[in-house]
């Protein structure tokens, strides 16, 4: 497992420069099309001046930031009702980007079909896993429906409209129907009527923007007794908030696990540069993956 940079150099280098500014009109990507949550947390958080590009997978997104061909990178990264999105958390492990910053969006999923479409006669449903997982009470009402995983929300709207088959739904924001020009067929139908998709914005170098309150580390441990604990105990000593704690499996290591953590608190440059000293001692692999703002609703 290849190891970042000294992360405490690469620190006291983006602090010299604290508080970094975004970019006049920046490229960003995110994945999915137009009508995607991933388009609205983009225009969310970098309020419309933005040149956008959309990607069809999030793996794609990493691409076009290792090629230089975009600034920032918006990815869904954790759900209120379904937890982390596995596939983004091994992504920032692999490509080794920052977190410069995040976005949360409500999450209101639609039943959403061509023009003529009823309840039943729907027959299969297309939407990305997550959708499915968000959906599932609603959709064990209709045990005969094949659900079909597909990109993302907004491409499986798109491909529905496309086909227009009234036999065939997806499952995907208001927004998207508006823009494919497909019927609600049932509105809102997330079990949980607060779903919240957390969204991260990734970088190629470390940003500061200004007032950063929440950090995110990852790191392996000794496969030995206490280890974890150990790590655990740190953050207590300099009266922090570890308020995330998330582990991945080791490709090539069975039975070992990458441990991601989010912490909060009062968290100055000098606490910085004490504590990820001792967690990279302990540790047999660390990387730091970013210290930005937290989300704040408006």
């Amino acid at each position: 497992m290849q190891h970042q940079a000294n992360p405490i150099v690469c620190l006291n280098e983006a602090f010299a420069v604290y508080p970094h500014t975004l970019k006049k009109e920046p490229r960003v990507a995110y994945a999915g099309t137009r009508g995607s949550y991933g388009e609205e947390a983009s225009l969310s958080f970098f309020k419309h001046d933005c040149e956008l590009f959309a990607y069809k997978t999030f793996e794609d997104v990493f691409v076009a930031l290792s090629q230089g061909s975009i600034d920032y990178g918006v990815l869904p990264i954790e759900n209120s009702s379904t937890g982390s999105i596995a596939a983004v958390y091994d992504l920032l492990s692999r490509y080794q980007y920052y977190i410069v910053g995040e976005q949360e969006i409500k999450a209101r999923h639609c039943l959403l079909a061509p023009k003529g479409a009823s309840l039943e006669r729907i027959s299969e449903v297309y939407s990305h896993p997550q959708g499915f997982s968000q959906s599932e009470e609603f959709l064990k009402d209709y045990p005969d429906w094949k659900c079909i995983p597909y990109f993302n929300t907004a491409i499986a709207a798109e491909y529905v409209a496309s086909q227009n088959d009234p036999t065939m739904a997806a499952i995907a924001s208001k927004r998207a129907g508006d823009i494919y020009n497909l019927s609600i067929l049932a509105e809102n139908i997330n079990f949980s009527q607060t779903n919240v998709t957390r969204f991260v914005i990734i970088s190629r170098q470390i940003e500061l923007f200004e007032n950063p309150t929440r950090v995110s580390i990852a790191f392996h441990l000794p496969h030995r007794p206490g280890a974890l604990y150990e790590i655990i105990g740190i953050f207590s000593v300099f009266s922090l908030n570890l308020c995330k704690i998330e582990s991945r499996p080791l490709l090539k290591e069975n039975w070992e696990y990458l441990f991601f953590v989010d912490f909060t608190g009062n968290i100055s440059q000098n606490t910085l540069v004490n504590l990820l000293p001792i967690i990279q001692e302990k540790a047999e692999y660390f990387q730091f993956l970013g210290y930005y703002p937290q989300y704040e609703e408006k």
